[in-house]
């Protein structure tokens, strides 16, 4: 069909542009997988996608440890979500499975979930949870089908039901939502719209066969809608949900951000969105690309949400997220053009953020590997 087509030359030319060479291999769903019919579930994986191969060789130590060799050697929560989707996409099990080990053995606390901060040693630095770590480590361990894949299955079915125990408010009219973490359920409610990755929702729902998953997506595109007037204003990095269920962008709870901002959080919103299958979650994605296709906002680190630039420091994570919102709204070759300049970011000054963002960027706009409708 078009879509494909398009996405497809935008991958292509990404890769051209890079110098790259993109491959695919099929090692067959096997039946250790239990829901091989779900979306981007299946036995395809990408064992030589560049970008992926280069992530895990750069900032996964030997051990399983993704650091950060540009914020002082640390490891987060964060990471090592990533480092598990990107192993099992490139079909990478013992990678996978050492990662996993120290993952569970350093980060893992006694509700289920995973201590957001550790340093080189391992020592947790903060043990507060970040729910989408969490999310992306029940939706990696229940997407894997290598060896011990049904021992992995039941980690992942524990870890999702963990976060649906004490990361999950009630939101309007009944509806789940996400909370940034246990400590941001309140009231009121700390949300960060850029955990809400949809096609990891909708993928636990299909393979855990709880539905609560999908009704925490529709939520957040609902909800997301609202803080962006539906697609008028791009997505915050943080937002507040009131016990009545109002919603506010809000600045960072930490102090870091004076205002709310689309920042390198939100940037996140725009792929997940533009990755999905819900069709409104695509058209608010393809919305903010009027906000986005200025070459000097598409790169910006920060804008305001009506889309001013706040920080015009160029990074990796908005050309991606600038590509994405460009192919939501059918803009493939100003798609692939964005997706080469944030891979040529990335070779000039490479850092943990945005070598995890080409990799799951491309990962997640040129193929099906973690998606797919």
């Amino acid at each position: 069909m078009g879509a494909c087509a398009a996405v497809m030359c935008v991958l292509l030319l990404a890769t051209l542009v890079s110098g790259d060479a993109a491959a695919s291999a099929s090692r067959g769903a096997g039946p250790s997988r239990g829901a091989g019919e779900c979306p981007g579930a299946g036995g395809q994986v990408v064992s030589q996608l560049p970008a992926v191969t280069r992530f895990l060789a750069a900032y996964v130590r030997p051990d399983g440890r993704v650091y950060r060799p540009d914020q002082g050697g640390d490891t987060v929560s964060e990471g090592q979500a990533y480092g598990l989707l990107l192993a099992e996409v490139a079909g990478r099990d013992r990678l996978f499975g050492r990662i996993w080990q120290w993952t569970r053995d350093h980060l893992q606390l006694r509700d289920g979930l995973f201590a957001f901060h550790a340093d080189a040693a391992g020592r947790v630095l903060s043990p507060e949870p970040a729910s989408d770590a969490d999310l992306l480590i029940a939706w990696a361990l229940l997407r894997y089908h290598g060896l011990g894949a049904a021992r992995l299955h039941q980690d992942g079915r524990d870890v999702a039901d963990a976060v649906l125990a004490h990361e999950v408010i009630t939101g309007p009219g009944g509806t789940p939502i996400l909370a940034a973490g246990p400590w941001a359920t309140g009231p009121p409610a700390t949300v960060d719209p850029s955990y809400w990755a949809l096609p990891a929702l909708t993928g636990l729902a299909c393979l855990t066969g709880n539905q609560q998953w999908q009704r925490m997506a529709d939520g957040a595109v609902a909800l997301t809608a609202r803080l962006t007037r539906n697609g008028a204003l791009l997505p915050p990095d943080w937002a507040e949900l009131t016990a009545t269920g109002e919603a506010h962008p809000e600045p960072a709870p930490d102090g870091s951000e004076p205002q709310p901002q689309y920042g390198l959080d939100a940037q996140r919103t725009a792929v997940w969105f533009a990755a999905s299958c819900i069709p409104r979650a695509r058209r608010l994605a393809a919305r903010w690309w009027r906000l986005l296709r200025s070459p000097a906002r598409s790169r910006a680190l920060a804008l305001s949400l009506d889309g001013a630039i706040l920080t015009p420091t160029a990074s990796v994570l908005p050309l991606v997220a600038a590509a994405a919102a460009a192919q939501a709204a059918g803009a493939a070759a100003a798609s692939g053009r964005l997706l080469s300049l944030a891979a040529g970011q990335q070779r000039r000054a490479p850092r943990y953020y945005g070598g995890a963002w080409i990799a799951l960027g491309l990962t997640l706009l040129g193929s099906d590997l973690l998606g797919g409708c």
